[in-house]
């Protein structure tokens, strides 16, 4: 998986149910204290490391799937197998806000624009083989899936120019309404059937339905269906169709870059002791 990455021929696997090894839920579970990845971040700043790339290799140290930080609840870790990269980067980065520039935060929150170009093979080693994975599911389970819902509402839009109303295209895709699934999906995770979903819960929703998909629909039309929906976020991101529609992985590197030498990325924090 460390290589570039054949979006035509897509096969969609969820990259194992394992979590990040170990996974807690805050810091009070913890029996003893785990390296400190803003420690480290800190670290690699004051080394001269680019800050990016500073924070990848403190979500590879990372332990927490979700937390309370500053009266806000931070989940990172979605069904215990999808990671947010982008909401942890950000928390990584905001502890320095001297170091990081605000533009270039802002265009990885909001666009999910990183600000240099980390070759493959030094991003997965930066995460570590667990949490690139996990990455990975986020990806697939969360950014295409969604993608794969507006693209069928795309297509009924099409076969249907003059029909204002909302189309529900749920039973296209997974077979099941749209009230049908969340009634479904509130019942197994214990949640109350009233109100509106958070952010975060929005998203395990999202994987929640993915990973039905995968288990009831064949394999030709998972891909099919999935191909549909990297093709509207290649389209969306300007990218070809041989590109990477997601702006973290190699393919997708923006304009300003940093030559892909390990030398000049590789910091060995033993020397800052």
């Amino acid at each position: 998986m460390h290589g570039t990455h054949d979006f035509k021929r897509t096969k969609v696997n969820v990259q194992s149910k394992q979590p990040l090894d170990p996974v807690v839920n805050s810091s009070d579970e913890l029996p003893h204290p785990p390296p400190d990845p803003i420690s480290r971040f800190d670290a690699e700043l004051e080394a001269g490391s680019h800050w990016f790339l500073a924070a990848l290799r403190a979500c590879g140290q990372w332990r927490l799937a979700a937390e309370t930080h500053q009266g806000r609840r931070f989940t990172y870790l979605i069904a215990r197998e999808a990671l947010d990269l982008v909401l942890l980067i950000d928390r990584i980065a905001a502890t320095r806000r001297d170091a990081v520039p605000r533009s270039e935060r802002n265009e990885l929150r909001f666009h999910g624009r990183p600000p240099i170009y980390v070759p493959s093979h030094v991003f997965a080693s930066a995460l570590g083989e667990a949490r690139y994975r996990a990455y990975l599911n986020h990806f697939y389970g969360i950014d295409v899936e969604e993608a794969v819902v507006h693209a069928v509402e795309l297509e009924g839009s099409k076969a249907h120019p003059l029909d204002r109303t909302s189309i529900d295209v749920n039973p296209v895709v997974y077979g099941a309404t749209l009230h049908e699934l969340l009634a479904s999906y509130r019942a197994e995770r214990g949640l109350s059937d009233v109100g509106r979903l958070h952010w975060a819960d929005w998203k395990d929703f999202t994987y929640w339905r993915f990973r039905r998909r995968l288990r009831t629909q064949v394999p030709a039309r998972i891909a099919s269906d999935t191909r549909k929906g990297i093709a509207l976020l290649q389209r969306l991101r300007g990218v070809g169709p041989d590109g990477s529609p997601d702006p973290l992985r190699p393919g997708a590197a923006p304009s300003a870059t940093l030559e892909p030498t390990d030398e000049a990325q590789v910091i060995d924090l033993r020397r800052l002791s």
